[in-house]
């Protein structure tokens, strides 16, 4: 029979089990015809089933009736366009896999895999580099966790997470018109008003705030001395082993901490005294530390620690010193440098000490520098207690810095999800580093913020609910409806945080773009710490995330980047955040996201918190156990003080404001809401 192979549909009547009078008027036009229109048929839809090389086209479903849509027919349809779609993006994949392979091969290059500073064996700065006597040398034997970069051994490791993956029809870009390109139109580029911070750390920089230190010593010099003698004569430490370093060691300082902000408010002050600028040299030591991948105190930097120690105990034996502003500025420079050692008892201790000090004086107010020097009081004590999840002492707790004057849109202010004072991140949206998806999550965390507060700003401080009849409680409760809202817009905001990439992910407009994957992962923990109301040194444990920190790739036959490869799954968070920092460039503090960056670093640093405190010789030589936590904690804290210290001179009030928000934010999140209203 012709066209035996090709048969229509057959229907059958559910009663009488007949065929349907569609396939009697088939057959009943005969075998030669029927077999015939039906090839003809066939091969009209394979030829419009033909594939075109550009991209598939939108293909529009329209029904009368709503119950058509549930049409089979239909739903073959859209299940064919929907693979038609993958099949496109998988070959353009694919094309760009083979590309880069061929790319790869003509250009052979290491795959750049995170390494930890190397510690040296010489220094540059002065041959003080052996380790504090006291600490002792941890194992470094172990093999890598990670023993190279195979692609292969690693993408067979990745475990599906009990949370779906990102889905390759969800969008992992913003919409058009979202508040990023609102915040851009609404300051022209013609209109800004400079940058958040002068700061740059280049040659031409650090040369820059040397000369104008090295004017005012010398006028310091001729005053104290008298005659034309080299300027840092005037500057020496009892140690014969740190006098050689007392030039290279301020250089240092300068190079790395100082802004013309900081020259023009702190500086003058340093003037007063030799031992107020030594005193800041231990700063730039710490920083030597840590570039040269020692985690602790190297015997320069306890040199430089001990020589500080011996002038403050000096000056508090004596009754005309002892309260000076002088011997404040001493122990906060202590303070600051100390940071690096993450002993928290310590930190403790120096805090305290400057809390009596500045009572004995009267208060905050009663310090001199024209409110410069409650400022910085304020503002390293409270960047002190952030770090070790603490609740600040009540001079600090109940200090207000000066209220801020109305900013305008164009004003640049180091804006983050703890300080946005205005109605859009205006200054954020002019760097080039934050992307639109990047400028959108940082809304999404703002939100975040003021939700969170402002709902435990309206609840008592104890709430409950008779469960014996909750029916009735529920209906009679002032804020059911207001948690019911908030409840809707924290999954909202969860919603879009699940639907974020990974940086490491390629071919997408956020590939290796390390400042949005820093942001990423901090909004994660943050997310994580207020949504489940625990600590963040909690809520960076792997099991507690809210959303995967990396998703797996959107296609089965996709990778990961040649370039980067994530961190294992099961790692710590801060961890991740930690690689991801290290992966953007930090020099310059992210320019006018230095706000941004300072919250990051914040939030790191708070999660890395741990109970174990190990002392070490050199930097980890693997990514894993408790050597490696002690040193992503000290790298945390390192990135957050140097921010902290290069913007408080320029912006003190947004600073203050920002760690005042995020102690406030830690005490809902690790202590409840029992705390003190309003702060």
């Amino acid at each position: 029979m012709a066209g035996e192979g090709i048969h229509p549909p057959i229907t059958t009547n559910s009663t009488s089990g007949h065929c349907s009078p569609r396939f009697a008027a088939n057959t009943a036009s005969g075998p030669a015809t029927a077999p015939q229109n039906l090839q003809i048929k066939a091969r009209a839809r394979k030829a419009s089933r033909k594939r075109s090389n550009g991209p598939p086209q939108l293909q529009f479903v329209i029904a009368t009736d709503p119950s058509q849509f549930k049409d089979a027919s239909v739903k073959r349809s859209v299940r064919s366009q929907a693979m038609v779609q993958y099949r496109y993006k998988a070959d353009k994949l694919r094309l760009k896999e083979k590309e880069a392979e061929r790319t790869a091969k003509e250009n052979p290059a290491a795959p750049q895999e995170p390494q930890l500073p190397p510690a040296q064996s010489s220094s540059n700065h002065g041959g003080i580099v052996g380790p504090e006597p006291d600490e002792y040398q941890y194992g470094s034997q172990w093999t890598p966790w990670w023993s190279g970069p195979n692609e292969a051994d690693y993408t067979a490791e990745l475990v599906e997470p009990q949370w779906s993956s990102v889905s390759s029809s969800q969008s992992v870009l913003a919409l058009p018109m979202s508040r990023y390109f609102l915040a851009l139109a609404a300051v022209p580029p013609t209109d800004a008003a400079g940058r958040v911070t002068d700061y740059e750390e280049t040659d031409a920089h650090g040369d820059n705030m040397f000369s104008i230190l090295t004017e005012q010593l010398s006028r310091m010099a001729i005053t104290n001395i008298g005659g034309d003698i080299d300027p840092f004569c005037v500057l020496s430490f009892n140690s014969p082993e740190l006098r050689p370093l007392s030039m290279n060691l301020v250089r240092e300082c300068l190079r790395a901490f100082v802004s013309p902000a900081t020259m023009a408010k702190w500086a003058p002050a340093m003037m007063a005294h030799p031992h107020i600028l030594l005193s800041s040299t231990t700063l730039a030591s710490s920083w030597w530390d840590m570039h040269e991948g020692w985690c602790g105190d190297t015997k320069r930097t306890t040199l430089v620690k001990g020589e500080i120690i011996s002038w403050i105990n000096q000056r508090l034996r004596n009754t005309t010193q002892q309260f000076e502003d002088s011997t404040l500025m001493i122990i906060l420079h202590l303070l600051v440098g100390e940071m690096w050692s993450c002993n928290e008892r310590t930190l403790r201790i120096h805090e305290s000490g400057i809390a009596r000090l500045i009572s004995h004086r009267g208060g905050m107010d009663c310090l001199g520098g024209g409110g410069a020097m409650a400022e910085v009081a304020a503002s390293c004590c409270l960047h002190t207690d952030i770090l070790c999840e603490a609740p600040p002492l009540p001079l600090f707790r109940d200090w207000q810095p000066k209220e801020l004057a109305p900013i305008s849109d164009a004003t640049a202010i180091p804006e983050s999800p703890i300080f946005c004072p205005r109605a859009e991140f205006f200054t954020i949206a002019r760097d080039p580093r934050c992307s639109q998806i990047t400028f959108d999550l940082l809304c999404d965390m703002r939100e975040l913020t003021d939700l969170f507060i402002a709902r435990h700003d309206s609840l008592p401080t104890v709430y409950e609910v008779d469960t014996t009849n909750s029916s009735a409680t529920s209906a009679s409760s002032p804020h059911q409806h207001h948690d019911s809202t908030y409840d809707i817009k924290i999954a909202e905001i969860r919603m879009r945080l699940a639907s974020l990439p990974s940086a490491y992910m390629p071919g997408l407009p956020i590939t290796n773009d390390w400042v949005y994957e820093a942001v990423r992962i901090a909004s994660i923990i943050y997310a994580t710490a207020i949504m489940h109301r625990i600590p963040f040194s909690i809520a960076a444990q792997p099991t507690r995330a809210i959303v995967p920190a990396h998703p797996l790739p959107m296609h089965p036959g996709s990778s990961y980047s040649t370039h980067a490869y994530p961190p294992p799954p099961g790692r710590p968070l801060n961890e991740t955040l930690y690689e991801a920092l290290r992966r953007s460039n930090t020099e310059n503090v992210w320019g006018d996201m230095s706000g941004v960056l300072y919250w990051v670093s914040l939030v790191g640093a708070a999660a890395s918190r741990t109970k174990v405190s190990v002392k070490m010789e050199h930097a980890p030589v693997r990514y894993a156990g408790e050597a490696y936590e002690s040193w992503v904690r000290r790298s945390f804290i390192m990135y957050a003080t140097r921010t902290m210290i290069i913007l408080i001179f320029q912006h003190p009030g947004p600073v203050v404001s920002a760690q005042r928000r995020m102690v406030r934010l830690q005490g809902l999140v690790g202590r409840g809401v029992e705390v003190e209203p309003g702060f």
